[in-house]
């Protein structure tokens, strides 16, 4: 079978897989430093201009009179030293660990002074610009093309790119040296796309092998074990092996095999990771969770979920959302705030079932957008108003669709930076496509150009939570535990046809980012120095993932919502989703529980001390034995889609090995990782 269009699909079964689009930059990022001085009088700002901004893409000047407004980010006034803070604060060698400053300290000892300010503004206003807002991190202005263009010595261009036609400048913007070393960034000079787009849900893709008629089938509903209305196919297991294919023929000599889990509930993840034997809850902890839009259902939904599955609903001011639908734009072309609820929906439901008593603060960005990512940042940054966040969202740096600026990545760099700096944790998705290699279905779907590591998970400066496939028993412990990645065979009569990788967690060496210093001496050279597609880097690179948890759709986690029902009315279902969307909301859920085992101290970045405990018994080691990696997960024939058999461990060009591997880092936390965590 050929010309599968996106990753093979269930009804019934969902993947978050957090794979937006557009992203950019060819080399190493600079991660300190303002703008070096091109010269005496200007100095270049590296990544104004798109790569695809060509000769041969020109398709002429941008009217004069065209209304343009660019954003200037300022640089800290020490931005050397502001780096330094951030990652002493985070070590636990440094005499400075956990000495957190608050928004208002980080200001006064890092943030652009008034003098900064008012000289970049001093100077855009010369230029002819108008100022529309300013604060000690940005300024927004606007102009006219022509004023635009004198403002930042630049030509801007219309160029056509994949058939769509975009703003560029044709060089770098430049700026006056006075102004050099006040200047971290300027962002939107093109107006390419750069949306974050949610996940792709298992059931609403379509695959060839079966007739158009039956793939567009609403998922058939059926009562779960706790009485709710249940969509997805049955049989399926409640937990890892318990209903098992006695019907369908052996694939590759395996028969008996399980089928896959209707979706874990809260008692069996809490038991899996250790979190029952300590008795802690996350009380006292407020976790952010940033997603575009907002559910209006989210707070009864998760409610209900909880008391479905024996736990308590949030108590009054427990759960808070920050969501302004009168704001809200773009929603065409960030897949309509409905694709984004059952992100938030299994964001919220996995936070609260690894960490019930936590507070926890949903942000909807008003778009999948990213000067609204950024902006709930710096709000949450500026205000402390959690101790972590969890994103389950990204996408590849190197699109068909246009490059992640290397202003816009600086952007967000100097949040996470900042974020260190105040003890709150950043934590990020790596990713459903194991190394976006544009030769599978799920690469060439995200629009990657070459195998990459997403962004922002591969920030050296965020915690990158890969996935796992993980087999809970009876008894809600851990039978085995692979690294996330798919193939899968669809039975065709009496035989198996092969559609090779599916989905699997992400992860690579960053093409973008330098070694950062907690990897040094547990990474392997080797890797740290080789690209996904094989090519050698002139030094040490980034590698993501850093830790993993349960991401496999087929061991996933069942989550609860109001959608649109069979038959056509609406209410509350429960069904199965996975990718590592549901990996970094668990993850920070356990964190939450780590915190609070800790008397409360902010854990904030957490990636040095996750190295210095690499190899210790708080981690389990992903290294490609056990049970799991010659075992097979079944999903039945159903609604016309014919059985369909998926392996574990098998992540494309990432593979897990003994130690740090680029399929699931440091490993995955175990029973033991909350009463360890205390001594770090």
């Amino acid at each position: 079978m050929h010309g599968v269009p996106k990753i093979f699909t269930r009804p019934g079964m969902r993947t978050a897989a957090v794979l937006p689009t557009a992203v950019a930059l060819a080399g190493a990022f600079a991660l300190a430093g303002p703008i070096g001085a091109a010269s005496a009088a200007t100095a270049a700002v590296p990544g104004t201009a798109p790569a695809w901004a060509v000769a041969s893409a020109d398709r002429g000047a941008v009217a004069a009179g065209t209304s343009i407004s660019t954003t200037v980010y300022l640089a800290s006034q020490n931005q050397a030293a502001m780096v330094a803070y951030a990652q002493a604060v985070a070590s636990p060698t440094s005499s400075l660990y956990h000495h957190y400053l608050t928004p208002s300290a980080f200001q006064a000892e890092f943030g652009a002074t008034t003098a900064q300010v008012a000289s970049v503004e001093t100077w855009l206003k010369s230029a002819g610009l108008t100022i529309t807002s300013a604060n000690n991190q940005e300024i927004v202005v606007s102009g006219n093309a022509a004023q635009t263009e004198q403002a930042y010595d630049v030509k801007l261009n219309d160029y056509s790119v994949k058939g769509q036609t975009y703003r560029a400048p044709a060089a770098n913007a430049q700026v006056p040296a006075s102004v050099s070393g006040d200047v971290l960034a300027i962002t939107n000079l093109d107006n390419a796309p750069t949306a974050m787009q949610t996940s792709s849900l298992v059931g609403q893709e379509q695959t060839p092998a079966v007739p158009s008629a039956v793939s567009s089938t609403k998922a058939q509903q059926s009562t779960g074990s706790d009485g709710a209305t249940f969509l997805g196919p049955t049989p399926c297991s409640t937990y890892y092996g318990q209903a098992r294919d006695k019907v369908d023929p052996p694939i590759n000599g395996s028969a008996d095999n399980p089928y896959a889990v209707c979706g874990y509930v809260p008692s069996q993840l809490r038991g899996a990771y250790g979190v029952t034997a300590t008795g802690l809850t996350g009380k006292g902890v407020t976790v952010a969770i940033v997603d575009a839009y907002g559910s209006p259902t989210i707070a009864a939904d998760a409610n209900q979920y909880a008391v479905n599955h024996g736990d308590k609903p949030f108590a009054k001011g427990q759960f808070t959302q920050s969501v302004t639908p009168n704001q809200w734009i773009d929603e065409s072309e960030c897949q309509e705030p409905s694709g984004w609820a059952p992100e938030e929906t299994l964001d919220v439901e996995a936070v609260h079932a690894m960490a019930p008593s936590a507070d926890i603060h949903y942000y909807g960005a008003n778009s999948c957008n990213d000067p609204q990512w950024l902006s709930v940042f710096s709000t949450i940054v500026n205000t402390h108003s959690a101790d972590l966040v969890s994103d389950s969202w990204g996408g590849v740096i190197y699109s068909t669709t246009g490059d992640e600026d290397a202003s816009v990545i600086a952007e967000y760099n100097q949040v996470f930076i900042q974020g260190a700096i105040e003890g709150i944790g950043f934590n990020f998705s790596a990713g459903d496509c194991g190394a976006e290699d544009p030769a599978t279905a799920c690469g060439a779907d995200d629009t990657s150009t070459t195998p990459q590591a997403d962004f922002p998970t591969s920030d050296p400066y965020v915690t990158s939570v890969g996935g796992t496939s993980v087999a809970i028993t009876k008894d809600n412990q851990v039978e085995w535990t692979t690294d996330w990645g798919t193939d899968v065979w669809l039975l065709d009569g009496t035989s198996y046809e092969a559609l090779g990788f599916n989905y699997g967690g992400g992860g690579g060496t960053s093409g973008t980012f330098s070694q950062p210093w907690y990897q040094a001496g547990v990474v392997p050279t080797k890797l740290a120095e080789t690209l996904p597609d094989g090519t050698k880097t002139a030094s040490k690179m980034r590698v993501a993932p850093d830790v993993s948890m349960d991401a496999d759709p087929t061991t996933g986690f069942l989550i609860g919502m109001t959608q649109e029902l069979p038959d056509g009315s609406t209410g509350y279902a429960e069904s199965a989703i996975g990718g590592t969307s549901l990996a970094c909301p668990l993850w920070v859920g356990l964190q939450a529980d780590a915190m609070q085992g800790q008397n409360g101290t902010p854990i904030g970045f957490a990636n040095p001390a996750i190295y210095a405990a690499a190899g210790s018994a708080a981690f389990t080691d992903v290294n490609g034995k056990g049970g799991g990696v010659k075992a097979y997960n079944m999903l039945p024939a159903f609604e016309g889609f014919p059985p369909a058999v998926f392996n574990f461990g098998a992540d494309g060009l990432l593979t897990a090995t003994k130690g740090y591997d680029d399929a699931t880092g440091v490993g995955t936390p175990n029973t033991s990782y909350l009463w360890l965590h205390s001594e770090w």
